[in-house]
C-alpha cells in the first residue's frame, strides 16, 4: 500500500512538473537526445554538458543558433532544433537544465599537462571561470567534455564563433600547446 501510494505521489509530482513546464517540455526529447536527460550524459563526445550551467549562458547559446548567429558546422542539428524555439521555449529550457546539477565528464587527461594548464588557467581564464559556481554570464570550463572544448576553442581561434572582447584577446594569446594543457586542466577536475 505505502509502495502504491508512493508512486502515485511521483507520478503526481512529475504530471504537475511537466504541466508547470509549459511548451517547452515538446522539445525535452530532442535536447535529451544529445545532452541526456540529466544534462551531463549524451552519447557525443563533442556536445556540451548542459546542467547546472547558468540560464543567462543557455539562453545566449540558443539564441545565437536559432538566429544564425552561431555557426553548427558539420553537425547542423543543434542550429535546426533551435529554429523551432521560441522566446519562451528558450526561457524554460535554460532554466530546466541550469537547475540540475553540473557533473564532470570524468575523462582521462595528462597530470604534466594539467599541472601547465592550471597555471595557464589561473594567469588567464580563473577571473572568468573559476572553479566553483560561475558567474551568470561565463560558463563553467571545469569538467566540461574535452572534446566539445577542443571544438569551440579551435572555432575561437578561426575567428568562427562571436564572444567577448577579453575572451578573444586570451585565446588569441594561446599557442596549441598551452590549448591542450588547458583541456588536460579542466580534465582533471573532480578526479
Amino acid at each position: 500500500m505505502n509502495r502504491l501510494l508512493a508512486t502515485v505521489g511521483t507520478l503526481g509530482l512529475i504530471a504537475l512538473s511537466s504541466a508547470a513546464f509549459g511548451d517547452a517540455a515538446q522539445h525535452l526529447p530532442m535536447c535529451n537526445g544529445c545532452h541526456g536527460a540529466d544534462g551531463v550524459s549524451g552519447p557525443l563526445p563533442d556536445v556540451p554538458i548542459i546542467a547546472g550551467i547558468s540560464a543567462a549562458v543557455q539562453e545566449d547559446a540558443l539564441w545565437a543558433y536559432r538566429d544564425g548567429a552561431r555557426d553548427c558546422g558539420a553537425s547542423p542539428v543543434m542550429c535546426q532544433i533551435s529554429t523551432s524555439l521560441t522566446d519562451e521555449d528558450i526561457g524554460e529550457l535554460a532554466a530546466h537544465y541550469a537547475e540540475m546539477p553540473f557533473r564532470p565528464a570524468g575523462e582521462s587527461f595528462d597530470a604534466a599537462l594539467a599541472a601547465e594548464g592550471a597555471k595557464i588557467h589561473e594567469n588567464g581564464c580563473a577571473i572568468c571561470h573559476g572553479i566553483d559556481e560561475p558567474v551568470a554570464d561565463f560558463s563553467i570550463l571545469h569538467g566540461q567534455k574535452t572534446a566539445y572544448l577542443r571544438k569551440v576553442m579551435a572555432q575561437y581561434a578561426a575567428g568562427e564563433r562571436e564572444q567577448l572582447p577579453p575572451m578573444q584577446m586570451a585565446i588569441d594569446a594561446l599557442t596549441p600547446e598551452q590549448t591542450e594543457a588547458l583541456l588536460s586542466y579542466y580534465a582533471s577536475y573532480g578526479q
